[in-house]
């Protein structure tokens, strides 16, 4: 059972693995209106990847200095919602409503 420690500290883990991508990406309004081209939604994908190894990084050193997996757990929990977020986002960027008539998909 973990103590409340390690419980408080996976609560503020959890949230921090969802704002990590913040810092790399925009946020989804933008993406909803201004991702319309290919190399825009290659930027996006890129800013996915950099944010989910800045979270990996930081789930990981808080799990080891809290000696608990729980917040390396939550970490991921939060930053994989967070990625099927994003991920709802570019398919309804402006790019995907252009392209729909093609069956084009990036």
């Amino acid at each position: 059972m973990p103590t409340n420690d390690v419980v408080l500290t996976s609560i503020f883990m959890a949230l921090e693995g969802a704002f990590a991508y913040s810092a790399f990406l925009p946020s989804i309004m933008t993406i909803g209106t201004f991702v319309d081209t290919p190399e825009k939604v290659v930027m996006i994908r890129k800013g996915e990847v950099v944010g989910t190894a800045f979270l990996l990084g930081l789930a990981g050193i808080t799990a080891a200095i809290m000696k608990s997996i729980v917040p390396f757990m939550f970490g991921i929990l939060a930053g994989g919602l967070t990625l099927v977020v994003y991920e709802l986002a570019l398919k309804d960027a402006p790019i995907n409503k252009m392209d729909n008539a093609n069956g084009a998909t990036y």
